[in-house]
């Protein structure tokens, strides 16, 4: 098998390299079975009735050159005739691309019987050993995270230096973080922000090509794809992305990181530790998952020794996927009521979050207060200070400043008042709010 390789191109106007693979000159440089390719051409041709060359360009993501020669083949066999140029449209074009083809009869019924077996009808997909080899160039191990990147992904939070410190190095290493304290102080928060430290690009697959089946990898809502239309992709197969960041929570199951094989369509869709390759995958509420906590340590003791995850195809053909990620488990129950010292072990850094301390609270609530665009009132905090904290001996917690003022909010919209930050709409907002 031979690679294509990636490589790196100084982006216009900038520092930050873009990452880029060439063109496919080959049927043989695609890397995946001609028939496959000749097929998955004839089943979009079953979409498109009267098409042209270009039409199949563009829904294959492969060059012209490659498409012409698969869809020559298709006329040899019958499956495809010419049915010459659009006479509305003349189009002068070197490459004929102007010209339309159509299903034969035979053709119509070669396809449904295609469809039958395998309903994928997408780019066309790249094969595993490219993949493997394309996450190894984009390691997240390879991500640059200095002091300035992370200050500036946290820049609107209200974070103690302190734990900023504790982060950093966690991130830099790669290797899993423990997340843990009390509820309502912002994990999940300080996880998600950490997805934006990197700043650099990937490329991620559409499809991969396994024994014959399909894996649908990319995912527009995992994925962010980058739009640079004054660089040329080279191979359409992957799109430019940024680290992806996964978050997953009590749903999580583990049917969840196993291969998904839709029984109507005929192919698979990629688990979510694939998609988080070469980013972050967050598992938020950790303990309060279905399965035993475990149960899911148990499926990736291997994954995180040895950086690669196994999958099965419903064939029964293993095979092994890299496992490349910045795993981070955020929950807020006790650490040892949850994993033994043997898995504590393999997770490189634990980092307490826990309550906010006075001047922070503060310095929240004045963030809310300018965020839902109610006036601050210094005197009406101090009053919820000492009433509701002080003489409670209460904690304060992250997330208080912003459910209090969407209580006054609620209660506000309901009358039809304007919202302010007063004693009175404190009283009640605590007495709503607060379990006493």
């Amino acid at each position: 098998m031979s690679f294509q390789t990636a490589a790196t191109v100084e982006k216009p106007g900038g520092d930050s390299p873009w990452l880029t693979r060439p063109q496919p000159q080959s049927l043989k440089d695609v890397g995946v079975p001609d028939i496959f390719l000749a097929n998955l051409t004839l089943k979009h041709t079953f979409y498109l009735d009267v098409f042209v060359l270009g039409d199949l360009v563009d829904r294959l993501k492969l060059p012209a050159t490659i498409v012409t020669q698969l869809v020559d083949y298709l006329r040899k066999e019958k499956y495809v005739e010419v049915r010459g140029p659009d006479a509305l449209r003349p189009v002068a074009n070197p490459l004929s691309l102007a010209h339309r083809y159509a299903l034969t009869e035979g053709g119509k019924r070669r396809a449904g019987q295609l469809l039958e077996y395998d309903a994928y009808v997408g780019p066309a997909p790249v094969s595993l050993e490219d993949y493997w080899h394309q996450v190894q160039q984009q390691s997240i191990k390879l991500g640059k995270v200095t002091p300035s990147r992370l200050q500036q992904a946290f820049q609107d939070l209200i974070i103690s230096p302190d734990l900023l410190g504790l982060l950093g190095p966690a991130a830099v290493s790669g290797k899993p973080l423990f997340l843990y304290g009390p509820p309502g102080n912002g994990k999940t928060t300080i996880a998600l922000r950490m997805g934006q430290m990197w700043d650099d690009a990937i490329l991620v697959p559409y499809a991969l090509y396994v024994e014959g089946n399909v894996i649908r990898v990319f995912d527009g809502i995992t994925h962010q794809p980058i739009k640079d239309p004054g660089l040329d992709l080279g191979d359409r197969r992957w799109v430019k992305s940024r680290r992806p960041a996964v978050l997953v929570g009590g749903e999580l199951t583990l049917a969840m990181l196993d291969l998904a094989f839709n029984p109507t369509l005929k192919y698979y869709e990629a688990p979510l530790q694939l998609k988080a390759n070469n980013g972050m995958f967050i598992v938020d509420d950790f303990g309060r998952q279905q399965m035993s906590p475990q149960e899911l340590l148990n499926r990736w003791i291997i994954p995180l020794e040895n950086r690669q995850d196994f999958l099965c195809l419903h064939t029964g053909h293993k095979f092994s996927i890299p496992f490349d990620q910045f795993l981070v488990f955020a929950t807020n129950l006790e650490p040892r009521t949850l994993v033994d010292d043997a898995f504590l072990r393999r997770i490189r850094s634990k980092v307490k979050v826990t309550h906010v301390d006075r001047e922070q609270f503060l310095e929240i609530f004045k963030i809310n207060c300018r965020q839902y665009q109610i006036t601050y009132d210094q005197d009406a905090v101090d009053y919820l200070l000492e009433t509701y904290y002080d003489a409670t001996q209460r904690s304060m917690d992250a997330c208080h400043p912003r459910d209090l003022l969407e209580q006054i909010m609620d209660y506000s919209n309901f009358n039809q008042t304007t919202p302010t930050l007063s004693r009175e709409n404190l009283d009640r907002a605590c007495r709503i709010y607060f379990i006493y």
